[in-house]
């Protein structure tokens, strides 16, 4: 299994901020769920594949996209509560 860098990224935030204990760590914990659920189903995400109810597939995929999306965004979010929690 390949880990993407959303995986990474959150669950070394994750660990440093616990810790260090930090606040706000319901962040990369979401980012580390998000990246796993990403990770699981990017390909059949990213396919042409429908399945019998076309609509629900549609629908499934793009909750499964936005979800993807979460974890591309949550990766840089994670890195600047790293700033946030030792600057302030």
């Amino acid at each position: 299994m390949k880990f993407n860098l959303a995986i990474i990224i959150s669950a070394l935030v994750l660990l440093l901020g616990f810790f260090t204990n930090q606040s706000n760590l319901w962040i990369p914990i979401t980012v580390l769920i998000a990246g796993m659920v990403d990770l699981f189903t990017r390909q059949w995400v990213s396919s042409d594949k429908l399945g019998s109810n076309q609509s629900l597939s549609v629908i499934l995929k793009f909750m499964l996209a936005l979800i993807g999306f979460y974890a591309m965004i949550g990766q840089v979010v994670c890195i600047g509560l790293i700033i946030w929690w030792f600057a302030f």
